[in-house]
């Protein structure tokens, strides 16, 4: 199915590109000061105090949480979401969705981490490979729940607030995971959430473009 750009309001557009401007000069500074090596010793500095707080409870939910932000569990969801969607016939709506699935984690595992190299902290209380910069586990599921939350709301607008609240507290719960066992540096996880506004804004920029009803929203 070929997508067809509809005409957008300028302003909407305009809102949207500022914004992502902003995220996208935030993340720049961030990368420069990260790939630089200025922010590591207050990374490791923060996981030094994190490490403080090791509790065999708090190990469970850690794991368990980082577990919910592992690439298996997303892809579920993301086959899960298309589904529903392509059977309530919402098709503009999946595209957008396995667009921006598929970009997201090209962009992060084959683009961005190869680029920066950045190094996991050592040792990992679980064995995780690949390079750290930026969180994939933080960026494609923050937006993967983003937008989720936004096609919800956008039918159940009391829900709205609730749902954008418990994305968060989700993926923060993962972004808090990655620390606690010891797998991601702090600078990673803010660089994962820009990206993931990034990838939301693009989302929900598209899906408006094609689809005329999201416009107002």
């Amino acid at each position: 199915m070929k997508l067809k750009l509809k005409q957008y309001s300028w302003d909407g557009l305009n809102n949207t590109f500022i914004t992502a401007i902003i995220i996208l000069l935030l993340f720049i500074i961030l990368t420069v000061a990260v790939v630089s090596g200025n922010l590591d010793a207050w990374d490791a500095t923060f996981l030094d105090w994190v490490r403080h707080f090791h509790h065999p409870s708090l190990m469970i939910l850690a794991r368990v949480s980082y577990f919910l932000g592992e690439a298996e569990v997303a892809v579920f969801i993301v086959i899960a979401g298309l589904g529903f969607l392509c059977w309530k016939r919402y098709w503009q709506e999946a595209q957008v969705l396995a667009i921006s699935a598929m970009g997201v984690l090209i962009l992060i595992d084959q683009i961005l981490k190869p680029w920066f190299g950045r190094i996991r902290p050592a040792p990992g209380l679980i064995d995780v490979h690949g390079k750290s910069y930026p969180s994939g586990h933080v960026s494609g599921n923050l937006m993967l729940y983003l937008y989720l939350s936004y096609l919800v709301s956008f039918h159940f607008p009391k829900w709205g607030t609730f749902l954008y609240l418990i994305s968060t507290i989700l993926v923060g719960l993962m972004a808090w995971a990655s620390i606690y066992l010891n797998i991601h540096w702090f600078t990673d996880l803010i660089g994962g959430v820009c990206i993931a506004y990034l990838g939301f804004l693009f989302s929900i920029t598209l899906l408006k473009l094609i689809s005329k009803k999201y416009r107002k929203f």
